[in-house]
């Protein structure tokens, strides 16, 4: 990895990456899953939370920000830009499956007494293959390969629609009468055979970051290839363009509702088309107002610009502070709930003191982003 500042960036790319990273931050950092407010969770199986929006937003983002590193890139050969997006996905992956296994290091370094077997067996056996970096790596090596051949906006558009077709066609000929029964899918076959069920999440027969689910998560990263693009661009006809197509997508959403469920564990064709809808109006919007009021936008938007500089490193460390918080005792429970228990619990009422005690949990995080961007310290893969 290297460190670098760059002087020219897109702030408010910036700033739709921050809000990102601390939605997905903010919902993993709920303490009682039971007594949350449901838009903070993760739907079980169908329909659409605002916990949902958190992966595919920093997926977007990171469509985006492709657009930008491709227009720098375009004239790079083909080996040199291939090594380049090979080494990134690699390491990506790698870091994924290092954020995977955490729990179990952290079991047998902190409490061995509880471990099942030794740290081989363990890590071999019950390691999970797949992950949030992981899909992000693969949708990343694809994703770029295909903007670099795919020249215009009308391309991107076509591929995307393609992926999900390609997605959406995969579930009804697996199983017309039900293609998205939770018990059998494609998808969940799938990750039987690769990587394994004693490999998927929680050691279920499903993950929701499986393979399958790869191919409509692609679409995701064109489109925000496509409204990164757009935002390139930056005439009056490029921005009615980006309205113009949020506005489509939404109601292609709609039509494809009809056949296929939204789903964010399978990562179906109209989940995709409601939050690609959705991240561009929002991109939209805050370039816009980045444009108008540049001032006062990079002022009040600015915890979450920190939060876009350095999103992965912040991602790996809040998720290696809560398995640790997670998994170390105290007298009444897990520690991290017990946090919760002793600052603001019961404020506002039950639901409204978890949604307080994650502002929190993310303030905190906001002085080491502040501290890297201050440093202008710039972690990238």
């Amino acid at each position: 990895m290297r460190i670098k500042a760059k002087k020219e960036r897109l702030e408010s790319l910036d700033v739709f990456r921050g809000l990102a990273i601390v939605c997905m931050i903010m919902v993993d950092a709920v303490p009682d899953f039971e007594q949350a407010y449901p838009w903070m969770l993760h739907t079980t199986w169908q329909g659409i939370s605002f916990a949902d929006m958190a992966f595919p937003g920093f997926v977007f983002a990171m469509g985006a920000a492709a657009a930008i590193w491709l227009q720098k890139h375009e004239r790079e050969w083909w080996p040199e830009m291939l090594g380049k997006v090979m080494h990134r996905a690699g390491i990506l992956f790698l870091l994924g499956i290092l954020y995977n296994v955490m729990p179990i290091l952290f079991q047998h370094l902190l409490l061995p007494g509880t471990a099942v077997g030794s740290l081989w067996s363990d890590l071999w056996g019950q390691g999970r293959l797949f992950g949030v970096l992981q899909r992000l790596a693969m949708v990343y090596a694809v994703g770029i390969v295909l903007g670099r051949v795919l020249h215009t906006k009308i391309d991107l558009l076509m591929a995307a629609l393609f992926f999900l077709l390609v997605s959406s066609v995969g579930f009804h000929c697996f199983s017309p009468d039900a293609p998205f029964a939770q018990a059998d899918n494609i998808s969940s076959a799938i990750d039987q055979v690769i990587p394994g069920s004693a490999h998927c999440y929680m050691g279920a027969s499903f993950d929701p970051e499986g393979l399958y689910g790869t191919i409509a998560c692609t679409a995701s990263m064109l489109l925000g290839m496509l409204a990164g693009r757009l935002l390139l661009e930056n005439t009056p006809e490029a921005l009615l363009q980006l309205l113009s197509y949020g506005i489509v997508l939404a109601g292609a959403g709609v039509i494809w509702n009809q056949v296929d469920i939204i789903s964010k564990p399978l990562w179906t064709a109209p989940y995709v088309l409601f939050t690609s809808s959705a991240f561009m109006l929002l991109a939209l919007l805050l370039h816009v107002l980045f444009s108008l009021l540049p001032k006062l936008s990079s002022f009040c938007f600015h915890p979450f610009r920190v939060f876009g500089m350095n999103p992965i490193l912040i991602y790996m460390l809040t998720g290696a502070a809560l398995t640790l918080l997670w998994m170390l005792p105290s007298p009444e429970a897990a520690l991290f709930p017990r946090l919760w228990g002793m600052t603001v619990k019961g404020i506002g009422g039950i639901p409204f003191s978890i949604f307080l005690f994650t502002v929190l949990w993310c303030s905190c995080w906001w002085g080491l982003a502040e501290y890297l961007y201050r440093r202008r310290i710039f972690i990238k893969i």
